[in-house]
This record gives structure tokens, sequence and C-alpha cells, in this order.
């Protein structure tokens, strides 16, 4: 019986994507699908989480804010003994947050081979912001 190398590297990108999915990675990353490499943003040589500096060079943070300006939102609150209702902008843009405004590190939020996380749960129940987690 003939072993191939087509088979043999059939089998091993098999198993890897096999391995990929039960870790609930996703295949190929969103940068690879657009036609970026890897060392675009790993310029370091090491494959760990960039900096946002890095992110920057491409994505523009001002523009991202103002694309997710509209995930603000006005809260009224009703003071119970008084009757009297109060307004405020509840300020909930992930790239111009209340907290942090746009200092936020991109990879607490952003993952490129594992599943995005919503930062901001860690401490809000965001279920009642209809916010997806983020791409």
């Amino acid at each position: 019986m003939k072993f191939t190398y087509k088979a043999a590297l059939l089998i091993c990108s098999s198993v890897f994507a096999m391995s990929v999915q039960a870790a609930g990675m996703p295949q190929s990353s969103k940068h690879a699908q657009r036609g970026v490499n890897c060392t675009q943003c790993h310029t370091t040589g090491k494959f760990e989480p960039v900096e946002t500096k890095q992110c920057q060079t491409c994505h523009n943070q001002d523009q991202l804010a103002q694309k997710t300006d509209r995930l603000n939102y006005i809260s009224r609150m009703k003071n119970p003994k008084t009757g009297e209702v109060k307004e405020h902008l509840a300020r909930i843009n992930p790239h111009d947050r209340y907290h942090f405004g746009k200092t936020e590190d991109c990879t607490d939020c952003h993952r490129e081979h594992r599943p995005s996380v919503n930062d901001c749960a860690t401490c809000h129940d965001v279920k009642a912001w209809n916010m997806k987690d983020p791409k």
C-alpha cells in the first residue's frame, strides 16, 4: 500500500480542524478570511495577543467609537418617594466606555482564535442592554 504525501497532509489537516472545532476555536480567523496573514499583526514573531496600538494601525479608534455610539441610550429612573423621573445617558458604547473611555485594550473583548467575550459582563448584567458579543 502506497502512502502519499497528499494523503498524510489531508489526514493531518482533518485532525487539526477537528481539534480546533472541539476546542471551540474558529477554523480560520476573520483577518485571514480577508487576506491578512499572521505576521502582519504578530510583528514580534511571538504568537500572543497583540497590543492595541498594533490593532490601531488598521482600525481607527474614533471611527469604531462613532460606529457603535448607537448602543448608548437614555435611562429613565423614577424616584419612588417623589415620583420624579430623572434621565441620564447610559454610556455603554464598548469603544468609548463610561469607565475607561477609549483606553481599553482590544483583546479584552476581541479574540481572534477563540470566541470573543463581552468584558462589560464581568461586572454588569448586560442582557438588558441587548448588546451582542463582539466579533
